[in-house]
C-alpha cells in the first residue's frame, strides 16, 4: 500500500515508434508548443506514483525519439517524479507488446496505461477510474466504453494477473488488446459516466493520422491551457521505492 493509504499506482505510456501515417514519432509532435507524449504525462503523472514510459526496442527506436524521451525523463525527474523507459523485447508487436512490458515493469498494484497519442486526456478521468479500481478489488481491468468501444489503452490494469494474461496472449500471438477479457474480471465504465467527468469527451480523442491532429490543433487553439505538472503522489510502491532513471 502507498503511503496516503491507496494502493500504490503507476501510469504507463507507450510510446512506440515512428509513425507511418504521420511520418515522424507521434509522441514528439508538437500540439500547443510542447509534444504529444508531454500532453499525457502531465494529466497521468499527478495520480501516480511512478511512471513507465514503454518504447520500441533500441534497434528499432528512431534516433530523435530516443533524444526526446531523454529530455522528457529530464523534466519529469527535475519535477519530482519517479520515471523509467523501459523497451519490448521485439519491435512492431502493437499495444499487446507495450501492455506486457509495461505491466511486467510496474511496481505499482494499479497501473493506468495510456498511449502517446491522446492528449487531450483529463487527469480527473485518470483519477476517477484510479478510484474506481480500488473500489473494485476483484477487477482485472477498469475500462471505459466510449462511442460502443471499449478503450484498453485508458484504463486501469491490476498490475500482476494482467502483466501474466497479456504476456500470454503475447506468446500465443493474439494481438488485439482486449481478445481476452472475458476471460478476466472486468468493470466497464459506460459513457453517460464518463461524460458527468470529461463532459467533450475530449480524452477520446485520437492522434493517428494528419486530420485528428488538425482537430486536437484546433481544440487546443479554443481552449489553450499552460502545460504544467505538479509531481507525482508521495509515496511507496509496493515493490519499492524508485528514482529517476
Amino acid at each position: 500500500m502507498a503511503d496516503d493509504g491507496h494502493e500504490a499506482r503507476s501510469g504507463i505510456v507507450l510510446v512506440g515508434g515512428r509513425s507511418s501515417r504521420l511520418g515522424t514519432p507521434k509522441a514528439l509532435i508538437d500540439l500547443g508548443g510542447a509534444p504529444l507524449v508531454r500532453h499525457v504525462l502531465h494529466a497521468v503523472a499527478p495520480s501516480c506514483d511512478e511512471i513507465v514510459l514503454v518504447a520500441a526496442p533500441p534497434d528499432a527506436q528512431p534516433e530523435d525519439l530516443h533524444a526526446g524521451l531523454a529530455l522528457e525523463v529530464e523534466r519529469l525527474a527535475h519535477a519530482g517524479v519517479s520515471v523509467r523507459v523501459v523497451h519490448d523485447a521485439r519491435a512492431h508487436l502493437g499495444p499487446v507488446s507495450g501492455l506486457a512490458t509495461g505491466l511486467a515493469a510496474a511496481r505499482g498494484d494499479l497501473a493506468w496505461v495510456a498511449a502517446c497519442d491522446v492528449p487531450l486526456l483529463a487527469p480527473a478521468l485518470v483519477a476517477a477510474l484510479f478510484e474506481r479500481a480500488e473500489h473494485a478489488p476483484d477487477a482485472d481491468v477498469v475500462v471505459p466504453r466510449w462511442r460502443g468501444y471499449l478503450e484498453p489503452l485508458l484504463a486501469v490494469y491490476r498490475t500482476q494477473p494482467m502483466a501474466a494474461h497479456f504476456a500470454q496472449q503475447l506468446g500465443d500471438d493474439v494481438l488485439k488488446p482486449t481478445a481476452r477479457f472475458d476471460r478476466r474480471t472486468v468493470t466497464i465504465v459506460a459513457e453517460d459516466e464518463l461524460l458527468r467527468i470529461d463532459a467533450d469527451g475530449r480524452s477520446f480523442v485520437n492522434v493517428n493520422e494528419p486530420g485528428d491532429l488538425a482537430t486536437a490543433r484546433a481544440l487546443v487553439a479554443r481552449e489553450p491551457s499552460a502545460i504544467t505538472l505538479r509531481a507525482s503522489r508521495p509515496a511507496r510502491s509496493r515493490r519499492g521505492s524508485s528514482g529517476a532513471g
